[in-house]
């Protein structure tokens, strides 16, 4: 009978319904509570990840960010001196000619005196001599015009060699000059690579005026080296150039406006994971550092000492930040260790 009973109490047992299922809306709101406590597990789990990483990882301002302010104009000084050479050695060749037409003319025409005195010496009356003179006047005549004529056809605005060698040096002496200006304005290192370039161009020039076999071909070659030196130049100076910076009172202003929009998405961070109260702790560390920039920005120097001085200004607000999100993860295991009423290291765990 003993065993009867517990068999059949075994039975009933397993035949009678859980209370879910006797009771579905306690199952209903059993599994709400569940995942309501599994959505909230996963927040914290991600806050926690979140604040295990650092906010900020580096200055709010790129490590580049100044040159941005760095002037942009194209620099044409190669080209307006290979430009100016070409004007002044113009000029010396039309001088060279007019000079050796001015001689040649000289020369028949007192050539034209002689065999005019000649002949009135030779004459034996006033009716040869006319004749003479008449027939010397329509020879020269002729010998002027014939001349003349040859000098048009001529190329007389090519330079010979010797000129060409003489426009080159002074286009080395002006670059030379252009080199000294290069170290002043964009730093020794942009100078020393420039040097070379301008030696080449000048070697290039000398080439482009022995090579011309006429004054448009001249015109031609002188141009497109004048083109092609401007863009290696501002290529050179884009890639070496360090020069004097002096950020006018609207550059710092922009940058200014760049330093707060970054510090405002910092500060939307600091307050989804830590609260407004960790807010105000950031903007006293970003006051320091916005003033910080300020200084550096309104006295002139050479771009690579500004930069620097703002990537330290940078790189001490990011220490600064980091120690205080440090700070704000030890109150809040603090906090959750009280709650808890247990040992710190244990509410760490």
């Amino acid at each position: 009978m003993l065993a009867l009973g517990v068999g059949l109490g075994f039975f009933v047992a397993g035949c009678t319904p859980s209370e879910e299922e006797m009771h579905p809306r306690r199952r209903s709101v059993r599994a709400d509570n569940l995942r309501r406590y599994l959505a909230k597990a996963h927040r914290f789990q991600a806050l926690a990840q979140a604040r295990s990483t650092p906010l900020v990882q580096g200055p709010l301002l790129p490590r580049n960010t100044l040159r941005d302010f760095l002037p942009r104009e194209t620099d044409t000084r190669v080209s307006a001196q290979i430009a100016a050479q070409q004007q002044q050695l113009q000029a010396l060749v039309r001088q060279a000619a007019a000079r050796r037409a001015a001689d040649e003319t000289a020369a028949l025409l007192s050539q034209y005196r002689q065999d005019a005195v000649q002949s009135a010496l030779q004459a034996q009356t006033p009716q040869e001599l006319a004749t003479q003179l008449t027939e010397k006047n329509a020879l020269y005549t002729q010998k002027i015009s014939d001349f003349s004529h040859q000098k048009l056809q001529e190329n007389w605005l090519l330079p010979n060699e010797k000129q060409s060698r003489f426009s080159q040096r002074r286009l080395k002496r002006a670059f030379l000059s252009l080199a000294e200006a290069v170290g002043r304005e964009y730093g020794a290192e942009c100078a020393l690579h420039t040097e070379p370039f301008l030696q080449k161009t000048a070697d290039d020039y000398l080439q482009v005026l022995s090579s011309a076999q006429n004054a448009q071909q001249l015109q031609d070659g002188l141009t497109r080296l004048g083109d092609e030196a401007d863009r290696t130049f501002s290529a050179l100076k884009a890639q070496y150039e360090d020069p004097l910076l002096a950020l006018s009172p609207q550059q710092a202003a922009s940058l200014r406006v760049r330093l707060i929009e970054a510090q405002q998405e910092t500060e939307n961070l600091f307050q989804k994971l830590y609260g407004k109260s960790a807010v105000l702790q950031t903007r006293d560390i970003f006051e320091k550092y916005k003033n910080q920039a300020d200084a550096i920005v309104r006295v002139p120097a050479r771009f690579s000492r500004m930069q620097a001085q703002l990537n330290r200004a940078g790189e001490l607000y990011r220490q600064e930040m980091t120690q205080l999100q440090v700070r704000l993860n030890r109150n809040l295991e603090r906090r959750a260790a009280q709650m808890r009423r247990l040992p710190l290291t244990a509410a760490r765990n």
